[in-house]
């Protein structure tokens, strides 16, 4: 992390200048001057992208750096604002995510301020020929998910159980202490008004009874704690997902990263990337290729198919909140698909009944 005691983060858009960048940039990468900096494409969002236009002087292009990078962080406040997420991303880079040796992008410098504000300068990925998961125009292929879950397994068995995990923030933990922001997606009038919508489709019987819903999230952030403890993306949906021009997958957006179970990262991703009549077809055999992984990896003892299986049940419950999505944080196009995945999914699975809810 650069140290900026004399230059505050910026909280407005307006306040990214070619002076400021130059400030940031310049002791990663000495003696470079950003001559020009111009304001492109932004996007609002949990947090906001903000894709900045740059020229620099002769150091800057001996470092090579880019003529595009995004600034990622919160500029454009709402209702479901949560300002640890911009810290958390902006940490992820400085510190844990320079251990990981993952398919994400690139950042080129990261900082924060305790409940203020948290930035990081990332890697343009069009650079890349890159393309964007986005569930509203179709999910990916039963073989691209096997490639995410082997780099999700990569990723856990770094430190599978690992007592270093335990300066990290914990699921149950995290989503226990965040109820009054799920709860706020469950008010009852607005469960009332999404469960009657086209996005709430997909859930039949059990699932529109609010009493249960909130019975079964409750339980599911408590039971993650039964299952092995690992590092956890924390979000890994098709959105925060990115694909090389050979379909390659990586995963971008690390503001949720937390220890928590396993099973969150494996279930949350496989339910909600793949069409519903593939993940029916390959959902077993995913989950069988992921626990491959992990002992191709280093870990010793992973779990059992059967415990696996059962924990993936139990977890679905996660990706149920997804119709209940504000518009301010995703497009409805995109809740609304996800909801068909894992309203099929939980009825499939009886998440209800794995829970005991």
């Amino acid at each position: 992390m650069i140290e900026l005691p004399s230059c505050r983060l910026p909280l407005k858009i307006e306040e990214i200048t070619a002076e400021w960048l130059t400030s940031v940039l310049c002791d990663r990468y000495p003696g470079t001057v950003v001559r020009e900096a111009h304001i492109g494409t932004v996007i609002a969002g949990t947090a906001t992208k903000v894709r900045l236009l740059l020229s620099y002087n002769e150091a800057g292009h001996q470092h090579l750096l880019p003529p595009t990078m995004w600034l990622k962080g919160g500029f454009i406040r709402h209702d479901y604002t949560y300002d640890n997420s911009f810290v958390n991303e902006a940490k992820f880079f400085g510190t844990w995510g320079q251990r990981l040796d993952l398919n994400k992008p690139k950042a080129y410098w990261s900082d924060w301020q305790d409940g203020v504000q948290g930035l990081v300068l990332l890697e343009d990925l069009a650079a890349r020929n890159a393309t964007f998961g986005d569930a509203s125009k179709g999910m990916i292929t039963i073989d691209q998910q096997a490639q995410a879950l082997e780099m999700l397994a990569r990723m856990h068995a770094k430190w599978w159980e690992s007592p270093e995990l335990k300066q990290l923030k914990n699921f149950s933990t995290a989503w226990e202490a965040a109820s009054d922001i799920v709860m706020q997606m469950l008010r009852p009038e607005y469960f009332e008004t999404c469960i009657h919508h086209r996005r709430c489709q997909a859930y039949v019987g059990p699932y529109r009874d609010r009493d249960r819903v909130v019975a079964g999230l409750r339980t599911q952030w408590a039971r993650g704690r039964e299952v092995p403890q690992v590092f956890s993306h924390g979000d890994a949906h098709l959105g925060n997902m990115f694909f090389e021009p050979d379909g390659t997958p990586g995963y971008l957006d690390w503001q949720s990263w937390q220890e928590g179970p396993y099973m969150h990262d494996v279930a949350y991703s496989t339910i909600g990337n793949l069409k519903v009549e593939d993940r029916r077809h390959a959902e077993k055999d995913l989950i069988a290729g992921y626990l491959a992984a992990l002992s191709a990896n280093g870990v010793a003892n992973p779990p059992s198919f059967e415990d696996a299986w059962s924990a993936y049940r139990r977890h679905a419950m996660h990706g149920f909140m997804w119709p209940f999505t504000p518009e301010e944080m995703q497009p409805i196009e995109i809740v609304t698909a996800e909801g068909d995945c894992f309203g099929a999914a939980v009825s499939d699975l009886d998440t209800f009944g794995a829970l005991g809810v």
